[in-house]
């Protein structure tokens, strides 16, 4: 440095001796190496300049590494979405559990129902008592028979000196002798007969009297003498005698005889049906009218 301060000094002096038209260059190995190690340097700089300028792409690979890891950030943001959709999905799983509690809240309705069940069961209980006589056995046997108004009998007198007993306009039964006439009107008077029925018409070997659908039944007498025989009907067999004719009996007593076995069977279980215990006649033998009574 001190070599060069002086070969400077040395060439000013020597241009103003010359003149200020010389221009005088000094060149100097160590100008040339500072000159040198001034490019170099600028090499440098331009080195560190491209290494700045790198580092600028390195500042924008990292402002884009920032980019991505916004960009994950977003992925992040995405995954959270996601999470918030499985949260969402979680929410409406809860959500649905309050309904599904509103679907397990409806049991007390069906329950509701059991208790409709309960009223219609209620209902079906307070029916059994006609429901148990609609279950009752329906007789075996169809019934053949008239109305009686006991409240309107009269007797009258017909061809043949015989005695006839009526109800309204309806012929009841004819008697050779007005007494048994009398009796039998009494009778029906007394017991209140409401119908008069049949088993085998048209000469039925069975009649029997009825007080409003039931045997009939009642206390004292009606001013005579009843001819009755006593039964048992839980004690009735059926047999066929000669003539092809069925007999029904009860015990060792004969008490109907039909040409025809069906006439004998209903006859039994009409017997059997009302309970009848006694077995009446009003003009025997042959009697005009028969009536049974429990």
């Amino acid at each position: 440095m001190l070599r060069a301060a002086v070969a400077a000094s040395g060439a000013t002096a020597l241009a103003g001796c010359l003149g200020d038209d010389i221009e005088i260059t000094i060149n100097s190995g160590s100008d040339d190496e500072g000159a040198g190690s001034d490019d170099g340097s600028g090499t440098g700089s331009d080195g560190d300049s491209e290494s700045t300028g790198d580092s600028g792409e390195d500042s924008e690979a990292a402002d884009h590494g920032d980019d991505g890891s916004d960009d994950d950030t977003e992925h992040a943001d995405h995954g959270d979405d996601d999470s918030d959709d499985d949260l969402g999905s979680t929410d409406g799983g809860d959500e649905t559990d309050p309904a599904e509690e509103d679907d397990d809240e409806t049991a007390p309705v069906e329950e509701d129902d059991d208790e409709t069940d309960s009223a219609e069961e209620d209902d079906n209980d307070e029916k059994d008592p006609d429901e148990e006589d609609d279950d009752e056995p329906k007789p075996s046997f169809s019934e053949d028979c008239i109305n009686v108004d006991p409240s309107d009998l009269t007797i009258d007198e017909i061809s043949g000196n015989r005695w006839r007993v009526r109800s309204g306009r309806s012929a009841l039964l004819i008697f050779d002798e007005k007494e048994n006439a009398e009796d039998a009107k009494a009778i029906i008077e007394h017991y209140g007969f409401t119908s008069y029925c049949f088993v085998g018409r048209p000469d039925p070997p069975m009649t029997y009297w009825l007080e409003n659908g039931n045997a009939p039944s009642a206390s004292g007498s009606f001013g005579g003498s009843e001819d009755c025989i006593n039964i048992d009907p839980s004690d009735l067999t059926i047999d066929e005698i000669s003539g092809n004719r069925w007999r029904v009996r009860s015990g060792r007593s004969a008490l109907l005889i039909f040409d025809e076995k069906e006439n004998a069977e209903d006859a039994k279980a009409i017997i059997e049906h009302y309970g009848f215990t006694s077995y009446c006649f009003v003009g025997r033998p042959d009697p005009p009218m028969t009536y049974w009574t429990s």
